[in-house]
């Protein structure tokens, strides 16, 4: 699972990560399925809408109130903003599992 790296859009700021709602946004949104279709990275509205989303999903999730639109998002988003969130993206930390943190070094006894 990764973990939630917060994001400042204008004079907010957001959880932002990767969720499977924000997979499915971005489905609505494109028609692309991203569990078959590869990111076209030199489209940038369709990077737009894969940031928005994960910001969107997450927000939802982490019950952060949430009302930009799309336009709203992009127009508090510079270029490097955007390329700096979509790095993030790609390089996020994975959170440990919790079946990894429960056996966190235990030995099996025989």
């Amino acid at each position: 699972m990764k973990t939630a790296i917060n994001i400042q859009v204008g004079d907010r700021t957001y959880p932002f990560r990767m969720t499977l709602g924000a997979m499915l946004r971005f489905k609505r949104a494109t028609g692309k399925d991203l569990a078959r279709d590869e990111l076209d990275t030199g489209n940038i509205e369709e990077v737009a809408q894969l940031l928005y989303a994960c910001l969107a999903s997450a927000s939802v999730a982490d019950k952060v109130p949430f009302s930009l639109t799309f336009d709203e998002f992009c127009d508090n988003l510079s270029a490097d903003d955007m390329f700096a969130m979509q790095d993030l993206l790609t390089n996020q930390p994975e959170a440990p599992a919790p079946e990894a943190e429960a056996a966190g070094g235990e030995e099996k006894k025989s």
